[in-house]
């Protein structure tokens, strides 16, 4: 039978199964505390998976927890799937950002903003950080003690991290939420899909160092004279399969939107030159 991986004292994953962007397939819910849990990302929308995560809550509530709060990073429905039912559930409130409650199809409870807390008591508080740009109410909820962040869609053990206008994202927000997590120092981070990632920094390095060298490419790509997006995609994304490229132009639209508000690239109608 699966059962919760402890990664720190009190602090349990299991990965669940969730509709998400391949090459993942599951999410990671975390489950905080002793006898007051919080559970943080409960994302599957399927049956069998949702039975897997209340069989493993009722082995805690068991032993005499009580489920006391249910956190979302963000709106996306790989990340709320089994919110809504595990509060019928628990009785246990809904918390997440403002812009993630005007964004999902059921009410939030509590609001959070930049720095608050969830106390679970026995020395156990999660915090949250305000990280848009993957979308605008994304928060990464640390846990204080043992110095795990749950960083959500920030960063991805597998896969990537798409940063796509069209649903609100915006690269100049998640540039500056990846330097506010690497100046929080965290001890771990867990993604929300993937395994821990156990050297945070070097995973913030890469991760921004990855999205400056694509902007290099696009800006490399971009001349004085007018050019179609089309030929501008190709070329900055020629290291990039043909058959992604759908995906590539939404992430190629928020480099762009980017450069341009800061001046580096104009827009004449479908076509792009240097500003």
């Amino acid at each position: 039978m699966r059962g919760f991986e402890a990664i720190a004292e009190g602090v349990r994953l299991v990965a669940l199964r969730t509709p998400t962007l391949l090459p993942a397939t599951a999410t990671n819910t975390l489950v905080v505390g002793q006898r007051r849990l919080a559970v943080i990302e409960p994302a599957t929308p399927f049956a069998d998976e949702q039975a897997a995560l209340d069989q493993l809550l009722a082995g805690l509530v068991g032993l005499g927890a009580e489920v006391a709060a249910i956190l979302l990073t963000h709106h996306h429905r790989d990340h709320t799937g089994y919110a809504a039912a595990l509060r019928e559930r628990t009785g246990a409130p809904i918390h997440a950002h403002a812009a993630t409650a005007e964004r999902v199809d059921f009410a939030v409870d509590v609001l959070l903003v930049d720095g608050a807390e969830v106390d679970l008591g026995e020395g156990f508080v999660v915090s949250a950080m305000h990280t848009p740009g993957h979308a605008p109410g994304h928060l990464v909820y640390t846990e204080r003690r043992t110095g795990l962040a749950y960083a959500g869609d920030m960063v991805a053990g597998v896969g990537t991290i798409l940063i796509d206008p069209e649903d609100d994202g915006d690269m100049i927000a998640y540039l500056a939420s990846l330097e506010r997590m690497a100046a929080a120092r965290p001890r771990a981070l867990v993604p929300a899909h993937g395994p821990v990632l156990d050297d945070p920094q070097a995973v913030l390095r890469r991760y921004r160092a990855h999205r400056l060298m694509r902007e290099d490419r696009v800006l490399a790509a971009i001349h004085a004279a007018p050019r179609d997006l089309s030929g501008v995609l190709a070329e900055a994304y020629a290291d990039t399969p043909e058959a992604l490229w759908p995906l590539a132009m939404r992430s190629l639209e928020a480099h762009l939107r980017k450069l341009v508000v800061e001046g580096r690239v104009r827009r004449l109608g479908d076509s792009l030159a240097r500003a």
